[in-house]
C-alpha cells in the first residue's frame, strides 16, 4: 500500500511543505503547459525522484503507474475516437499522466497525517481535513476488503465463465457495501468512546526546512517553465 511506503521512504524526513510545493508546482505546470516535451520531462523527473531519491521499489512504482496508464489510455482513446483528433488525445494522455505522476510522488513520500497537518496550518477548515482524512483511510479499507473477497471468490472458481463472473461480481459489490457500513459503524463507536468532538488530533513530527531543497525545486520549476515557452 502507498501508506506503508509513505512512512518508510528515503524522503520521509523532508519537510512536507517542500514535498507539497514540489508536487503541486509541477502538477500546475503540467496542467497549464502546452509543450509535450515539458510533460515528458515532468514524468521523467517524478519517476527519478521516486525511484532514486525516495527509493521506492521500482516494481511497485511501475505497478501503480501501469494501472494509471490503462485508465488514462482508455479515456484518451475514447476522446480520439469521438473527436477523430489523435494529436489532441495524445496530448491529453501525457498531461493527465504527468499530473498523476506528481500525485503519486506525494502519496508515496508523504503520510496523510503530515499533509493534513500542513492544511490545518494554512487554515483549511477542520471539517474538510477530517472528511479528507476519513475518505483517505476508507479508500485503503475498501481496497483491502475488495482484494480479500475477490481472492476468496477466485480460489473457489467464482470467476470461471461469464455467468459465474456476473454472479460473483454481484456478491462482491453487495458484500463490500455491507462490510464498509460495518467498518464505518465500528470506527464511529471507537471515536465516540475516545471522546471524539469533531476533530482528530495526532502527534506531529518536527521538520526542518531546507534552503537547498527549496532552491532545487524553484530551479526545476523555472527551467520547466522556460522550456515550455521556447
Amino acid at each position: 500500500m502507498p501508506e506503508r511506503y509513505a512512512y518508510a521512504n528515503a524522503l520521509r524526513d523532508v519537510h512536507p511543505v517542500e514535498k507539497l510545493f514540489f508536487s503541486f508546482s509541477l502538477m500546475a505546470i503540467s496542467l497549464i503547459s502546452s509543450s509535450m516535451a515539458v510533460l515528458l520531462m515532468v514524468i521523467i523527473i517524478m519517476a527519478a525522484v521516486v525511484l532514486f531519491l525516495a527509493k521506492i521499489p521500482p516494481r511497485y512504482y511501475l505497478k501503480m503507474m501501469s494501472s494509471a496508464f490503462v485508465f488514462v489510455f482508455l479515456g484518451s482513446a475514447a476522446i480520439a475516437y469521438g473527436s477523430v483528433d489523435l494529436n489532441g488525445a495524445m496530448f491529453i494522455f501525457f498531461r493527465a499522466f504527468a499530473a498523476i505522476s506528481c500525485f503519486y510522488f506525494l502519496i508515496l513520500t508523504t503520510p496523510a497525517s503530515d499533509i493534513f497537518s500542513v492544511l490545518r496550518k494554512i487554515h483549511v477548515p477542520a471539517v474538510i481535513c477530517e472528511l479528507m482524512g476519513l475518505t483517505y483511510r476508507f479508500i485503503f479499507v475498501f481496497m483491502d476488503i475488495s482484494h480479500k473477497t475477490r481472492t476468496a471468490q477466485s480460489s473457489r472458481l467464482g470467476y470461471d465463465g461469464l455467468k459465474n463472473s456476473y454472479r460473483a461480481m454481484g456478491i462482491l459489490v453487495s458484500s463490500l457495501f455491507q462490510r464498509m457500513f460495518r467498518q464505518a459503524d465500528i470506527l464511529n463507536t471507537a471515536l465516540e468512546s475516545r471522546g471524539y468532538t469533531g476533530e482528530l488530533r495526532v502527534m506531529q513530527r518536527g521538520f526542518k526546512t531546507s534552503a537547498a531543497n527549496i532552491a532545487a525545486i524553484t530551479i526545476i520549476d523555472v527551467l520547466l517553465i522556460f522550456a515550455g515557452t521556447r
